[in-house]
């Protein structure tokens, strides 16, 4: 017998939203918008950040929000085809990524246990995203199988040298606290960077730690700032007394974004943003990149309760 629920359902002026369920968890993707909008405990608060000034709003495919050159924040889980260092090769702006991918309409597939969402193909890189999103039974865990494939030439030479990645994004609300396991023989000094802007500061060292084998990270009070890391395995993110952890594969003989970027965490004083990158690739017509994800959402009595069940985490 089946426990598990997938209904379509009106979410915050979205029309066709999916919520998925088990005895356990809440799940609510938003296909409107390319993204998974909620992820809860049942009858509990969202972990994920919402934006509540674009709730309902629709966002047309391959264009910026708002007729202005920026992307919506709109919040929750989304996917990127590529780390930030080439977004102004393909929109010309630093901060604004491929608007065929990010907050478009996608297509929606239902399964017995999930949905299948399937991004527009990208005009600029020629490339589709697909995200078969499942759970249990029971339990708390989600599965994120993800592949990025070259459909078509990208709209120029110069967009088809740009190696592309499968880069998750989950908003989570704030205060927050977010943890990256520490590797033995880090590429970066510390066992963690810094990431260095042109355009503004980046406050990353007043709020990061180390404690043990754990890199700890406070959510900011309102300036920006963001690390990153070659973690082999997971990063997690503590809101309240939830502990959401994010598990990744890792490939010891791929090349990653930015010089060996696994694990991002970017926030604010309204978010902050855990990211795992896949390995990144330059592909063909025809070629793809798979790389899958696991979420799991765990009740912790205590912030120091979730740090001591993350650091006997492989």
């Amino acid at each position: 017998m089946s426990f598990i629920k997938i209904e379509e359902i009106t979410y915050k002026g979205w029309k066709h939203a999916v919520e998925i369920s088990n005895t356990d968890i809440r799940l609510i993707v938003v296909p409107e918008v390319g993204r998974i909008l909620h992820f809860s405990f049942q009858n509990s608060e969202n972990i994920f950040y919402e934006n509540s000034e674009l709730e309902g709003l629709l966002f047309k495919t391959g264009t910026y929000y708002n007729q202005k050159i920026e992307a919506p924040n709109i919040g929750g889980n989304r996917i990127l085809p590529c780390s930030e260092d080439y977004f102004h090769e393909i929109t010309g702006f630093r901060h604004i990524p491929d608007p065929y991918i990010n907050a478009s309409t996608y297509s929606i597939n239902y399964l017995e246990n999930g949905v299948v969402l399937k991004s527009p193909i990208s005009n600029y890189l020629g490339i589709e995203i697909v995200r078969k999103i499942t759970i249990n039974n029971s339990g708390s865990q989600v599965y994120i199988d993800q592949k990025i494939t070259k459909i078509k030439p990208a709209k120029n030479n110069q967009l088809e040298k740009i190696p592309l990645t499968l880069w998750s994004l989950s908003k989570i609300k704030t205060p927050n606290i977010s943890y990256i396991k520490k590797v033995g023989k880090s590429v970066f000094k510390n066992g963690f960077t810094i990431s260095e802007w042109p355009d503004a500061k980046n406050y990353a060292s007043e709020n990061v730690t180390i404690n043990d084998n754990l890199i700890i990270l406070k959510s900011s009070d309102g300036f920006p700032q963001k690390i990153g890391a070659d973690a082999k395995n997971w990063v997690a993110g503590y809101v309240g007394n939830n502990l959401l952890i994010e598990r990744f594969e890792f490939d010891e003989s791929a090349k990653y974004p930015d010089f060996g970027t696994s694990v991002t965490i970017f926030g604010n004083d309204l978010f902050s943003e855990l990211e795992v990158l896949s390995p990144e690739k330059l592909l063909k017509v025809g070629e793809s990149i798979n790389y899958n994800i696991k979420w799991n959402l765990i009740k912790m009595s205590s912030k120091e309760e979730a740090e001591q069940y993350l650091t006997q985490l492989p």
